[in-house]
């Protein structure tokens, strides 16, 4: 009796539920237990910095104050979205266009893609140790050119100038993660279909056209999974920028998951903290139900035929 009738026996005795128990037993652990506590805990008014708060139930008061009450609240929030419109979007257009050139002229690609995965690699939180000493107002390296090429005064640091330490922090997503967007669309070009391309080429569409018609709507389910993904972390961008600037100088680096640590962890508001947790979830939530649909949709789209003259 072979491994795979073996198998098939014991799925056919009814062993199928037994072998997904354990990893079922982890999401229920390690996911939906905290969730569930954490929906709890915004239903009440539980503080370790205040004794007469003692997880008292509250209804929707926490997310009343959030909503109505709470304008640090949706500074972080509004900031979040900058950050995650602008990375995202700088990181796809330069991705795309990187993965494209290599796609077209460069022949050994092997070496070169290996190189892109090095950014990737790097812990987020070592990323933004390097950058921190990278920019370190007396003795970071980028810090010192900087100022040699003159961009940056004697007196100033990038990281705690309030004109350059947002773009500063976007810049550095970018070069972290347009390599992965490079990857995951050098991998759609070379998975395309060469039967449309070539049909709309013998019809006599030039290059452009033939990207434009044919090899654009093939990526947009790719297209789509990758701004998903991107979008889904970029919001939840917390070590880097933690590790860099602690949210400051001031707020103006206090992404959502910033403020939601600084409510949960340095003032003890535990109830309201865990509404402003829920409110980053549900927004994740979104994202994910828009690209999700995106992605169905572009999928059952009918693939183009061929191209225009």
């Amino acid at each position: 009796m072979t491994a795979s009738t073996r198998g098939t026996l014991l799925l056919d005795r009814g062993v199928g539920p037994l072998l997904v128990l354990p990893a079922t037993l982890l999401v229920v652990v390690f996911l939906v237990g905290p969730f569930y506590y954490m929906m709890y805990t915004a239903l009440t008014d539980l503080s370790f910095a205040d004794a007469s708060r003692n997880g008292n139930f509250v209804g929707l008061d926490n997310f009343r104050k959030l909503m109505r009450d709470d304008p640090l609240f949706w500074d972080s929030f509004l900031l979040t979205l900058r950050f995650v419109v602008l990375a995202v979007s700088i990181e796809f257009v330069l991705g795309f266009a990187l993965a494209f050139l290599i796609f077209r002229f460069v022949a050994r690609q092997r070496l070169l893609t290996t190189l892109l995965l090095i950014p990737m690699m790097i812990a987020p939180v070592a990323v933004g140790l390097i950058w921190r000493l990278l920019l370190q107002g007396d003795f970071g390296m980028v810090t010192y050119y900087m100022r040699k090429v003159g961009l940056l005064s004697q007196n100033a640091a990038v990281l705690s100038s309030p004109d350059l330490v947002f773009p500063a922090i976007v810049a550095i997503d970018v070069w972290q993660w347009t390599p992965f967007v490079t990857l995951v669309m050098l991998a759609g070009l070379m998975s395309l279909p060469r039967s449309p391309i070539e049909a709309a080429m013998m019809d006599g569409a030039g290059p452009v056209r033939v990207f434009l018609d044919v090899m654009l709507p093939l990526l947009k389910p790719i297209i789509a999974l990758v701004l998903l993904l991107r979008g889904i972390d970029a919001f939840k961008e917390f070590d880097k920028v933690f590790i860099m600037t602690g949210g400051g100088p001031g707020t103006l680096t206090e992404l959502v998951s910033i403020y939601a640590y600084r409510v949960n962890f340095r003032n003890w508001d535990l109830g309201y903290g865990a509404a402003v947790a829920f409110m980053v979830y549900l927004v994740v939530l979104i994202l994910c139900s828009i690209f999700y649909k995106a992605i169905y949709w572009s999928a059952n789209r009918p693939a183009p035929l061929g191209g225009h003259g």
